[in-house]
């Protein structure tokens, strides 16, 4: 199964790590592994997770942070943003 990034996701996740590495050395790679662990599962059943509105979401163990992602009609799973749960639930609902 092919997976695409919104251009912003990258963005996300790595002001994420740094904020983690701030915190704890090694702490930022934790939480990216975490991270693709979830994409992992994801691409396996990409309909695990519930739809709403269009966007699925799947939470990041030990962390407060979501994978938030679309199934395309093509298949293709779209990872729309890693956004953390303090977020507004509407931030980056603009993200296609």
């Amino acid at each position: 199964m092919k997976v695409e990034y919104h251009p912003s996701t990258v963005a996300d996740l790595n002001a994420a790590i740094s904020h983690y590495d701030r915190q704890r050395a090694g702490l930022g790679s934790l939480f990216r592994a975490e991270v693709y662990a979830v994409i992992d599962r994801v691409i396996e059943d990409p309909q695990l997770y519930a739809e709403v509105k269009g966007v699925r979401r799947a939470l990041v163990k030990r962390f407060p942070y979501s994978v938030v992602y679309r199934l395309m009609p093509d298949e293709r799973i779209r990872v729309l943003m890693i956004r953390h749960h303090k977020r507004h639930p509407e931030h980056g609902a603009q993200r296609s």
